[in-house]
């Protein structure tokens, strides 16, 4: 889990201070159209959601929400800490505002099992899954990978807590590095990257550093992959120094670079709007993905924090089809929907 940092705090990404009234918030009990949980199973879990109306009196944000996918959702149970709901309750609150889809990720297990069996209850969302290659599933391990692509997922992400870059950042020793001691690839990932090619399936860096990050997108290319996408890069800046130059480049090499509301609250990195806009603009919108990386026990519902996110965005200086590409066109070219 992330630490608690203080504020004002320097961004990594573009300098200044990231001030401390400059956080994604917002109620959702109290709004017009909050109208209570959608279900049961919401009810008992009580998580607070909106209903979909159309037409009028559909505000600009729920417009741009509906049809929106988001790449990176997490979900209970999940055996580090606590999150604000399961799949089930995740997936209904997404549907009925009006999203498209959700990929489903965990650090520690394959999530396509969970998004079959939710799709199946609740057909009128698109839930993906995949999986992150941690110890816990083998860490560089290609038969975890051919599984969850025989199975029916879509994402494969590098190592993320179990990333050598994560724990020395953590200040824990070990970990996995993808790169060997003249700074190329492994074999096992070289294999990995192989089936990822021949699944059609999407590459996600992970928490690696930034070396590994754009030796592992600049192979993707010369591979031909054509689903590729940076992780969290602004969240990546705080944890590896990576720049909005950097993030530039590998989009310039074909990945999408992913942006997370998560790096905007309070009790993660603060990172202001003005921020993410600036930077989403030196990359270019049509080369960024914005996701929300929620499911914590602290922050909103995915669904109900993309919506925050889209309209801080709108506050912060994007137009809205800008925050349709990010929010809507990308991710689902992305993952091929």
């Amino acid at each position: 889990m992330t630490e608690y940092l203080p504020s004002p705090m320097l961004s990594p990404i573009l300098g200044g201070p990231i001030l401390s009234d400059r956080v994604l918030c917002g109620p959702i009990a109290g709004s017009k159209r909050f109208t209570g949980p959608a279900s049961p199973e919401t009810a008992r879990a009580g998580i607070p959601t909106r209903i979909r109306t159309k037409g009028v009196g559909v505000s600009n944000v729920d417009r741009i929400l509906e049809g929106a996918v988001d790449i990176h959702v997490h979900f209970a149970p999940d055996p580090r800490v606590e999150r604000r709901g399961d799949a089930l309750a995740v997936a209904r609150q997404a549907r009925d505002m009006g999203m498209r889809g959700l990929v489903l990720k965990s650090h520690e297990y394959p999530t396509q099992p969970v998004a079959y069996t939710v799709n199946q209850v609740i057909p009128e969302i698109t839930l993906i899954g995949g999986v992150a290659l941690n110890t816990q599933v083998g860490g560089l391990n290609p038969d975890v990978v051919e599984c969850t692509a025989n199975l029916g997922g879509r994402v494969v992400w590098m190592p993320t807590y179990s990333a050598q870059a994560d724990r020395q950042h953590k200040g824990l020793s070990g970990g996995i590095c993808l790169l060997d001691e003249r700074g190329k690839l492994l074999p096992e990932v070289q294999e990995i990257l192989g089936l990822i090619k021949s699944h059609d399936m999407v590459l996600a860096t992970g928490h690696v550093s930034t070396k590994e990050c754009m030796v592992l997108v600049e192979e993707a290319r010369n591979r031909g992959i054509q689903r590729v996408v940076v992780t969290h890069g602004t969240t990546s800046a705080f944890w590896t120094g990576m720049t909005a130059a950097d993030m530039k480049a590998m989009a310039e090499m074909g990945a999408y670079v992913e942006h997370c509301l998560h790096v905007m609250m309070p009790t993660t990195y603060r990172l202001s709007p003005q921020d993410l806009v600036e930077t989403i603009r030196i990359i270019g919108p049509e080369n960024c993905i914005v996701s929300s990386d929620f499911g914590q026990d602290f922050h909103p519902m995915p669904a109900e924090g993309l919506r925050m996110g889209i309209a801080t965005l709108l506050r912060a200086g994007l137009d809205e089809v800008e925050v349709g590409m990010l929010v809507k066109d990308n991710p689902s070219r992305l993952l091929g929907l």
